[in-house]
């Protein structure tokens, strides 16, 4: 079995990221060189000529005059023909080389588990079944995040259904895993025993953070693949001085849940006010 034949990677990108995009691709040659598979670049607008036939730019706004992420995303996963899919996003920058025993291993139980969504090729310390025996550990049901951005492999047509036409990344990842709840969908992540089978540097959040490179992750990385990029025209975020998010910022971002998963947006506020009174009881 050849991995071509079974994914398609899909890295999400947009017009303002051509810079970050750059970085991903270099590294990616660098850690997966014999990779063959189909590489569908999802942007905006911006065409590029990468001279590599293993890469198709899909653009968004040259045929919809807007952008939104969750209709764009399902109108790539819909001119895909292969049955799973590998999720990526620009700023999963490797840092070493992929575990190829590691892929095959996880499509091979995509093909065995029918009900499987998605296998996280990454630690993603979501809550897991009791048993460590294997390299991936089944998430356990109604857990937080168990729909996110992590580094995945992932059934096309499920991941289809995760995601509703007005989504965006960040309400994705909370509100999103809320669709799974009540179905019978598997999700599994890798055994924290093991090492990522896509390694970069999560811990971090990848390299770029709202908007601005992350240093301990890029640095040096121009310097070595060579890029004309000017760091300082992004800038380098300063965690220290960030500031919270608005009351403005979270009223929009709970209007958006409840857009996307009607009253099962009530589990976030919930969960939220659960941690606050749990906080408090420790004071």
């Amino acid at each position: 079995m050849k991995i071509s034949d079974q994914i398609t990677i899909i890295v999400n990108t947009c017009d303002a990221y051509q810079d970050v995009l750059q970085l991903f691709l270099c590294a990616l040659n660098e850690y997966w060189r014999e990779c063959d598979c189909r590489i569908i670049i999802n942007t905006e607008s911006n065409r590029y000529d990468f001279n590599d036939s293993r890469i198709r730019v899909f653009n968004y706004c040259k045929y919809s005059g807007t952008d939104r992420w969750g209709d764009r995303i399902r109108n790539v996963l819909k001119s895909i023909d292969s049955e799973f899919v590998l999720m990526l996003y620009d700023d999963f920058i490797l840092e070493n080389h992929i575990d190829l025993k590691g892929l095959y291993k996880a499509i091979d139980l995509l093909l065995i588990e029918n009900k499987a969504s998605a296998i996280y090729l990454i630690n993603t310390a979501l809550p897991i079944e009791k048993d460590d025996r294997h390299l991936f550990l089944r998430v356990k049901e109604k857990s937080d995040f168990i729909v996110n951005s992590a580094p995945a492999i992932w059934r096309k047509k499920d991941l289809m259904s995760y995601i509703g036409e007005n989504d965006n990344p960040w309400a994705w990842e909370v509100f999103g895993s809320y669709r799974a709840f009540g179905r019978d969908n598997i999700f599994y992540t890798l055994n924290p025993k093991n090492l990522d089978i896509f390694p970069y540097n999560y811990k971090k959040g990848g390299a770029i953070y709202r908007g601005k490179w992350v240093k301990d992750v890029v640095d040096g990385k121009f310097q070595k693949y060579n890029l004309n990029i000017d760091p300082t025209v992004r800038g380098f975020i300063n965690l220290e001085e960030l500031a919270p998010r608005n009351f403005r910022w979270k009223l929009d971002f709970m209007l958006t849940g409840f857009n996307m998963v009607g009253v099962k947006a009530f589990y976030f506020i919930f969960r939220y006010l659960k941690i606050i009174f749990l906080s408090i009881r420790i004071l």
